[in-house]
Protein backbone atom coordinates (compact mmCIF):
# COMPACT_ATOMS: atom_id res chain seq x y z
CA UNK A 1 0.00 0.00 0.00
CA UNK A 2 1.41 3.33 -0.94
CA UNK A 3 0.19 6.61 0.73
CA UNK A 4 0.36 9.64 -1.69
CA UNK A 5 -0.13 13.64 -0.23
CA UNK A 6 -1.89 15.80 -2.39
CA UNK A 7 -0.68 19.68 -1.67
CA UNK A 8 -1.48 22.60 -3.67
CA UNK A 9 -2.35 26.53 -3.13
CA UNK A 10 -5.99 27.12 -3.42
CA UNK A 11 -7.93 26.65 -6.04
CA UNK A 12 -4.74 24.93 -7.83
CA UNK A 13 -6.93 21.99 -8.82
CA UNK A 14 -6.02 19.52 -6.17
CA UNK A 15 -10.33 18.14 -6.32
CA UNK A 16 -9.90 17.85 -10.17
CA UNK A 17 -6.74 15.74 -9.95
CA UNK A 18 -7.93 13.61 -7.09
CA UNK A 19 -10.85 12.92 -9.25
CA UNK A 20 -8.81 11.24 -11.77
CA UNK A 21 -6.61 9.32 -9.38
CA UNK A 22 -10.27 7.78 -7.70
CA UNK A 23 -11.11 7.28 -11.59
CA UNK A 24 -7.83 4.97 -12.02
CA UNK A 25 -8.99 2.80 -8.69
CA UNK A 26 -7.35 4.74 -5.58
CA UNK A 27 -9.27 5.67 -2.52
CA UNK A 28 -8.86 9.73 -1.62
CA UNK A 29 -9.23 11.27 1.87
CA UNK A 30 -10.73 14.37 1.44
CA UNK A 31 -10.72 16.68 4.54
CA UNK A 32 -12.67 19.34 2.69
CA UNK A 33 -15.45 16.91 2.37
CA UNK A 34 -14.61 15.63 6.26
CA UNK A 35 -15.65 18.73 7.34
CA UNK A 36 -18.39 19.96 4.96
CA UNK A 37 -19.94 16.30 7.21
CA UNK A 38 -18.74 17.84 10.22
CA UNK A 39 -20.42 20.66 10.03
CA UNK A 40 -23.19 19.68 8.74
CA UNK A 41 -24.60 16.26 10.64
CA UNK A 42 -21.86 15.91 13.77
CA UNK A 43 -24.00 16.83 17.06
CA UNK A 44 -20.85 17.47 19.17
CA UNK A 45 -18.92 19.74 16.25
CA UNK A 46 -22.45 21.35 15.39
CA UNK A 47 -22.84 22.75 19.57
CA UNK A 48 -19.07 23.94 19.78
CA UNK A 49 -19.32 26.23 16.82
CA UNK A 50 -22.67 27.45 17.96
CA UNK A 51 -21.38 27.97 21.44
CA UNK A 52 -18.21 29.84 20.07
CA UNK A 53 -19.48 31.49 16.90
CA UNK A 54 -23.03 31.90 17.40
CA UNK A 55 -23.90 34.45 14.75
CA UNK A 56 -22.81 31.73 12.44
CA UNK A 57 -25.84 29.66 13.59
CA UNK A 58 -28.83 29.99 11.22
CA UNK A 59 -32.31 28.42 11.37
CA UNK A 60 -30.79 25.68 13.62
CA UNK A 61 -27.86 25.04 11.40
CA UNK A 62 -24.25 26.38 10.55
CA UNK A 63 -23.87 28.77 7.86
CA UNK A 64 -20.69 28.02 6.41
CA UNK A 65 -20.74 31.23 4.36
CA UNK A 66 -21.26 33.15 7.30
CA UNK A 67 -18.52 31.14 9.37
CA UNK A 68 -16.01 31.92 6.71
CA UNK A 69 -16.66 35.34 6.89
CA UNK A 70 -16.01 35.32 10.64
CA UNK A 71 -12.58 33.51 10.79
CA UNK A 72 -10.97 34.76 7.81
CA UNK A 73 -11.17 38.58 8.86
CA UNK A 74 -9.64 37.18 12.87
CA UNK A 75 -7.04 35.12 12.58
CA UNK A 76 -7.70 34.57 16.33
CA UNK A 77 -11.53 32.77 15.60
CA UNK A 78 -9.40 31.31 12.70
CA UNK A 79 -7.42 29.02 15.27
CA UNK A 80 -10.40 28.79 17.27
CA UNK A 81 -12.01 26.88 15.13
CA UNK A 82 -8.95 24.85 13.91
CA UNK A 83 -9.03 23.82 17.34
CA UNK A 84 -12.39 22.69 16.89
CA UNK A 85 -12.36 20.65 13.73
CA UNK A 86 -9.01 19.88 12.88
CA UNK A 87 -8.55 16.77 15.97
CA UNK A 88 -11.96 15.30 14.73
CA UNK A 89 -10.51 15.43 10.99
CA UNK A 90 -7.54 13.80 11.78
CA UNK A 91 -9.63 11.08 14.36
CA UNK A 92 -11.24 10.44 10.75
CA UNK A 93 -7.86 10.79 8.78
CA UNK A 94 -6.52 7.56 11.49
CA UNK A 95 -9.83 5.47 10.67
CA UNK A 96 -9.50 5.85 6.96
CA UNK A 97 -6.59 4.59 7.27
CA UNK A 98 -6.86 1.81 9.28
CA UNK A 99 -9.70 1.33 7.34
CA UNK A 100 -7.69 1.20 3.82
CA UNK A 101 -5.18 -1.11 5.64
CA UNK A 102 -7.56 -4.22 6.51
CA UNK A 103 -8.92 -3.98 2.66
CA UNK A 104 -5.79 -4.08 0.66
CA UNK A 105 -5.93 -0.96 -1.00
CA UNK A 106 -2.86 -0.37 -3.06
CA UNK A 107 -2.63 3.42 -3.31
CA UNK A 108 -4.07 5.64 -1.21
CA UNK A 109 -4.56 9.81 -1.68
CA UNK A 110 -4.53 12.51 0.82
CA UNK A 111 -6.32 15.26 -0.04
CA UNK A 112 -5.36 17.92 2.59
CA UNK A 113 -5.24 21.36 2.15
CA UNK A 114 -2.84 22.20 4.75
CA UNK A 115 -0.83 19.17 4.24
CA UNK A 116 2.25 20.60 4.47
CA UNK A 117 1.31 23.35 6.68
CA UNK A 118 -0.02 20.95 9.57
CA UNK A 119 2.49 18.23 10.28
CA UNK A 120 1.86 14.67 11.39
CA UNK A 121 0.26 12.89 8.23
CA UNK A 122 1.67 9.66 7.44
CA UNK A 123 2.90 9.90 3.62
CA UNK A 124 4.88 7.72 1.10
CA UNK A 125 5.21 10.02 -1.65
CA UNK A 126 4.14 14.01 -2.20
CA UNK A 127 2.41 15.18 -5.82
CA UNK A 128 2.52 18.93 -5.67
CA UNK A 129 -0.23 20.27 -7.97
CA UNK A 130 1.38 23.74 -9.76
CA UNK A 131 -0.75 26.38 -11.16
CA UNK A 132 -0.21 29.75 -11.55
CA UNK A 133 -1.64 32.82 -8.70
CA UNK A 134 -3.89 34.58 -11.72
CA UNK A 135 -4.99 30.82 -12.79
CA UNK A 136 -6.02 30.17 -9.47
CA UNK A 137 -8.00 33.13 -8.20
CA UNK A 138 -10.21 33.06 -11.72
CA UNK A 139 -10.65 29.22 -10.45
CA UNK A 140 -11.49 30.50 -6.99
CA UNK A 141 -14.02 33.54 -8.20
CA UNK A 142 -15.50 31.15 -10.56
CA UNK A 143 -15.88 28.43 -8.04
CA UNK A 144 -18.08 30.78 -5.40
CA UNK A 145 -20.23 32.27 -8.13
CA UNK A 146 -21.53 28.89 -9.23
CA UNK A 147 -22.03 28.66 -4.99
CA UNK A 148 -23.39 31.70 -4.17
CA UNK A 149 -24.58 33.71 -7.80
CA UNK A 150 -26.81 35.87 -6.08
CA UNK A 151 -24.52 37.52 -3.75
CA UNK A 152 -21.18 36.74 -6.08
CA UNK A 153 -21.26 40.62 -7.11
CA UNK A 154 -21.92 42.62 -4.50
CA UNK A 155 -19.20 39.98 -2.53
CA UNK A 156 -16.42 40.04 -5.66
CA UNK A 157 -13.87 42.30 -3.67
CA UNK A 158 -14.23 41.28 -0.23
CA UNK A 159 -13.38 37.49 -2.32
CA UNK A 160 -10.50 38.91 -3.53
CA UNK A 161 -9.26 40.12 -0.38
CA UNK A 162 -9.95 36.43 1.17
CA UNK A 163 -8.15 34.90 -1.60
CA UNK A 164 -5.07 37.08 -1.39
CA UNK A 165 -5.22 35.94 2.49
CA UNK A 166 -5.55 32.33 1.93
CA UNK A 167 -2.97 32.70 -0.67
CA UNK A 168 -0.42 34.50 1.39
CA UNK A 169 -0.69 32.15 4.34
CA UNK A 170 -0.09 29.27 2.68
CA UNK A 171 3.24 27.51 1.36
CA UNK A 172 4.68 29.35 -1.65
CA UNK A 173 4.85 26.76 -5.38
CA UNK A 174 8.61 26.89 -4.82
CA UNK A 175 8.67 25.06 -1.20
CA UNK A 176 5.93 22.82 -2.41
CA UNK A 177 8.07 21.56 -5.44
CA UNK A 178 11.01 21.46 -2.83
CA UNK A 179 9.64 18.68 -1.05
CA UNK A 180 7.13 17.20 -3.38
CA UNK A 181 8.66 13.65 -4.98
CA UNK A 182 6.59 14.32 -7.99
CA UNK A 183 4.57 18.12 -9.49
CA UNK A 184 1.61 18.34 -11.49
CA UNK A 185 1.13 21.66 -14.13
CA UNK A 186 -2.18 22.33 -13.81
CA UNK A 187 -1.98 25.52 -15.87
CA UNK A 188 -3.37 23.82 -18.92
CA UNK A 189 -5.95 21.74 -20.35
CA UNK A 190 -8.06 19.29 -18.65
CA UNK A 191 -6.27 16.44 -21.05
CA UNK A 192 -2.26 17.24 -19.95
CA UNK A 193 -3.50 17.02 -16.40
CA UNK A 194 -5.25 13.31 -16.75
CA UNK A 195 -2.20 12.32 -19.14
CA UNK A 196 0.43 13.65 -16.53
CA UNK A 197 -1.88 11.31 -13.57
CA UNK A 198 -2.09 8.53 -15.69
CA UNK A 199 1.69 8.68 -16.26
CA UNK A 200 2.35 9.24 -12.42
CA UNK A 201 -0.11 5.89 -11.48
CA UNK A 202 1.75 3.73 -13.59
CA UNK A 203 5.60 4.68 -11.78
CA UNK A 204 3.66 4.22 -8.16
CA UNK A 205 2.36 0.91 -8.96
CA UNK A 206 5.85 -0.15 -9.93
Amino acid sequence: MKIIGLTGGIASGKNFIAEIFVKHGAVIFDADAEVHKLLESDKSTIKEIRNSFPESFIEQKINRKILRKIVFSNSEKLEMLEKILHPKVRKKYQNFLDESKKEGRRLIMLNIPLLLEKKGYECDKIIAVISTKSIQRKRFLARTKESYPETFAEEKENLIKQFEKIFLKQTTNKDRKKVAHFVIDNTKSKDFAISQVKNLIKLLEK
